[in-house]
């Protein structure tokens, strides 16, 4: 995958940035020029959540982006929650954050969910974040990365019904664990001798909220569903279309089995789309109706002065009924189920993997050419699980991490098939050298010269004379001091 155009507009101002097939340098001669905002401007109009920098708001904005996947163009358009894939036989329209995983299956070509969820983790080093997540954590804002779903993508693995179950167990073990909460400030209460028993004046337009809320789930669960039976029809659709099925009318025509015979199917698709469009709008109905009530709920605080919130908050604690014993019974079995499936999951994950031997032996080359110490990358093959990072200097741990983050590249290049971009942002920390990095940059070239290079940093690394430059002066949007150097 590599980024051939990008195009980013706010109001009237609209900019154009090229991209060159091997190395881009994105340049400044000092920092907060908008380099940063830049490169999260490219990830935020591929469709993923990216928060804001100081003084960008992503929302309020346009964006083009131009990609090549597989030898195939692929243009997206993005403005807020809604984004479009034209791959120049189709155009297809998605609603973000609910169809980023299907929008970003239909332009890598990969349809394991676990890999696609972690593929930016893989390839974008973010500035603040990036170069201290080794294998897992987060990528950015609310993005994570885990190694673990990565293994078990790449080597065909499904846990499916385990991490189901876990996610049930930890959703339980976190409620029982509030109603233990609400029993010790109960137990606190009435040692105090605190018998406040009144309702408050607010209690009324909390059930029509939580009414609304319960509503509200029960909408975004149907547009969920609609999009799941929209990706399920188009795969069945393709299925039946490879068969390449003919039938024969009663007049003895033969009819090709295609999508544009089939009886209803167009217009079965058109009504998937429009249900999702009114329940779109019915959600954006019940979210004003929420925001209204919340509104009136402040202004009461103005307009009744019956009791504190800490009176009432202690009055609601008191009607609460809660079992201590069994209560904590529970937990204690909801744990034991917890550690099991644990278990489970990571012998499923891990043995006999040879994926897991295969990112340890790249990640161990890298860092042995990079300097680090043998006792650092273990020769163990659950190294690539750690979670020790203290033992890690600024230094180590900076050289270890672009060990990881090629290894990742590499498997999912030779497992998949996707030629990921590679895009580092400020490569130099504060206690890593210039020529560390310059080395860093010749792994790059040398082992990854299929693939696409980003680098954002205040300083050139001898790059300027072989790469494509795009340089900022001050910010992303002062358009008028931005500069872009072809190659």
């Amino acid at each position: 995958m590599k980024f051939i155009e990008f195009t980013l507009k706010e109001g009237l101002l609209k900019r154009t940035f090229k991209f060159s097939e091997i190395t881009n340098l994105i340049y400044s001669k000092k920092n907060s020029a908008g380099k940063t905002t830049f490169l999260r401007a490219i990830i935020y109009s591929l469709g993923y959540p990216i928060p804001n920098t100081k003084g960008i708001n992503f929302k309020k904005m346009e964006f083009w982006l131009t990609i090549e996947n597989a030898n195939k163009q692929y243009k997206i358009y993005r403005c807020d929650s809604y984004i479009s894939v034209d791959d120049g036989e189709k155009r297809i329209e998605y609603s973000l954050p609910i169809d980023l995983c299907d929008m970003i299956m239909h332009i890598t070509g990969c349809n394991n969910r676990e890999i696609i969820n972690n593929l930016l983790g893989a390839f974008y080093v973010d500035q603040e974040k990036g170069w201290t997540l080794l294998n897992r954590g987060i990528v950015i804002g609310d993005i994570h990365f885990n190694i673990e779903e990565l293994v078990r993508g790449l080597d065909g693995r499904n846990c499916d019904e385990e991490l189901k179950q876990l996610k049930a167990v930890e959703e339980l073990l976190k409620k029982y664990r509030y109603m233990m909460s609400v029993n010790d400030y109960q137990e606190a209460l009435f040692e105090e001798g605190d018998d406040i028993e009144y309702d408050t004046p607010d209690e009324k337009i909390e059930i029509e909220v939580e009414a609304l809320r319960s509503e509200r789930e029960s909408i975004y669960k149907e547009i969920r569903q609609i999009s799941d039976i929209q990706r399920k029809n188009k795969i069945l659709v393709d299925y039946i279309s490879d068969f390449k099925l003919i039938v024969k009318s009663d007049s003895g025509e033969e009819i090709p089995v295609t999508k544009d015979t089939l009886l209803d199917f167009d217009d079965n698709r058109e009504f998937l789309a429009g249900r999702k469009r009114v329940l779109a709008i019915d959600l954006e109905k019940i979210d004003k109706k929420i925001s209204k009530l919340e509104e009136k709920k402040d202004n009461n605080r103005y307009l009744f002065k019956v009791e504190t919130a800490i009176e009432a908050f202690d009055s609601n604690i008191k009607k609460i009924k809660v079992n201590p014993i069994e209560t904590n019974n529970i937990i204690k079995d909801l744990e034991k189920q917890r550690k099991n499936l644990k278990s489970v999951i990571n012998k499923k994950t891990i043995t006999n993997n040879s994926v897991v031997k295969e990112l340890h032996d790249c990640i161990s080359k890298y860092a042995k050419e990079l300097g680090v110490n043998e006792e650092y990358v273990s020769p163990q093959r659950d190294y690539i699980f750690t979670r020790d990072l203290k033992s890690l200097s600024g230094a180590i741990l900076h050289k270890i991490v672009f060990s990881f983050r090629l290894a990742y590249i590499k498997l999912i290049k030779e497992k998949t098939g996707i030629v990921l971009p590679i895009v580092l942002d400020s490569p130099s920390g504060r206690e890593v050298e210039h020529s560390t990095v310059k080395q860093m940059i010749n792994i790059l070239r040398r082992d990854y010269e299929e693939h696409q290079f980003i680098v954002a940093s205040i300083y050139d690394y001898e790059l300027k004379n072989n790469s494509n430059v795009i340089e900022f002066a001050d910010g992303v949007l002062t358009f008028s001091d931005a500069v872009v150097i072809k190659e």
